[in-house]
């Protein structure tokens, strides 16, 4: 993640790059870029905190659902990771809402690429019926590349899509090796439990 103190809406801004999850409490903008991978937006309007992650799902998920998977254990760490963050900061999982992105059929390198991104579409909607979490946004699949610019204390978050790969390129090169780092990695996520 970088931060920077200006940016073109008269905030800071913290771009997360793969992998990486922010939570504050701070007027600011949280930016990313998604391309295979998804990127995740809570916030508890109530107290006006929020967080983003962004992160993929390593494989496939079976037919038995996300609790009984291991592949979607990482996804479920990357979720817990987030909100475990925003509690700490005052936040209240009951008044979480999410806005989703991401999971595009992109040029990214990703074995069994459609099964992969239809897995980390498929653990977004069975992770949020789970935790009763109320989804106010979601823009799932299709060819492009999103930037996603979040505003953490209102829930507003905007996307532009990215047609062309130089305007991405760092992006596109970061999200390649967090792919390749996470699916040679994936045995390492155990058992998953989730609370209520």
């Amino acid at each position: 993640m970088i931060r920077t103190e200006t940016s073109r809406f008269g905030k800071p801004m913290c771009i997360l790059y793969p992998g990486d999850y922010l939570a504050t409490k701070e007027e600011c903008i949280l930016g990313t870029v998604t391309g295979a991978t998804v990127s995740v937006c809570l916030y508890d309007s109530l107290r006006r905190i929020g967080g983003m992650g962004h992160f993929i799902v390593p494989g496939m998920i079976g037919t038995e659902g996300i609790v009984a998977d291991q592949i979607a254990a990482h996804g479920v760490l990357s979720m817990e990771y987030l909100m475990g963050e925003i509690v700490k900061l005052g936040g209240d999982r009951k008044y979480l809402k999410a806005k989703l992105f991401g999971a595009g059929s992109t040029s990214m390198r990703v074995p069994q690429k459609e099964s992969v991104i239809q897995s980390n579409i498929k653990f977004l909607k069975e992770y949020f019926a789970l935790e009763k979490i109320d989804v106010q946004c979601e823009e799932l699949g299709g060819q492009d590349r999103r930037k996603i610019y979040f505003f953490p204390t209102t829930g507003q978050a905007y996307r532009r899509f990215q047609r062309r790969n130089e305007d991405s390129s760092e992006f596109l090169k970061l999200e390649q090796e967090y792919i390749d780092t996470t699916f040679r990695d994936k045995v390492r996520y155990g058992k998953v439990y989730l609370f209520e």
